[in-house]
């Protein structure tokens, strides 16, 4: 979900990555959340791809987070208040059930990821050489259709 991020008291330095970085960030299918711990690994060769913004809050500013950009924070302050408010950007499609925080993702992406377990559960049935030969295959089908 979209995030209005208003910080109350203390200070916080939040790093934003824009959607094209995904495939930088170690971020597991299906998790919403990455283990690289970015403050200290910015700037390396490992993020050196990524395109990250930076920004230090302080009491009274207010910072947009857009869906899907991913993000991380680290205090820099002893105390901090801060105060979210997250909006659906979508008008249908978005996950089913309850998403307090916003870091579900949507519908289309879990049923894809169910069609892919499929998909590899059908191709285990064949030697390796045929299952990398099919698997390429498809993934070259679907980045032929996805625009970058």
């Amino acid at each position: 979900m979209a995030n209005i991020y208003c910080q109350i008291a203390g200070s916080k330095r939040l790093i934003l990555f824009p959607p094209q970085d995904v495939a930088h960030l170690s971020l597991k299918p299906g998790l919403s959340s990455s283990s690289l711990d970015v403050f200290s690994n910015l700037p390396t060769p490992l993020l050196s791809p990524t395109h990250p913004h930076s920004a230090t809050l302080s009491p009274g500013d207010i910072l947009f987070l857009p869906p899907i950009w991913l993000h991380t924070a680290e205090p820099q302050s002893d105390l901090g208040i801060a105060v979210n408010v997250f909006f659906r950007n979508l008008e249908a499609g978005y996950a089913a059930g309850r998403d307090v925080y916003g870091n579900r993702d949507v519908a289309a992406y879990e049923k894809g990821r169910g069609d892919v377990a499929r998909i590899v559960a059908a191709m285990s049935k064949l030697p390796l050489d045929m299952q990398t030969f099919y698997l390429v295959r498809l993934a070259d089908e679907l980045a032929q259709n996805v625009p970058l």
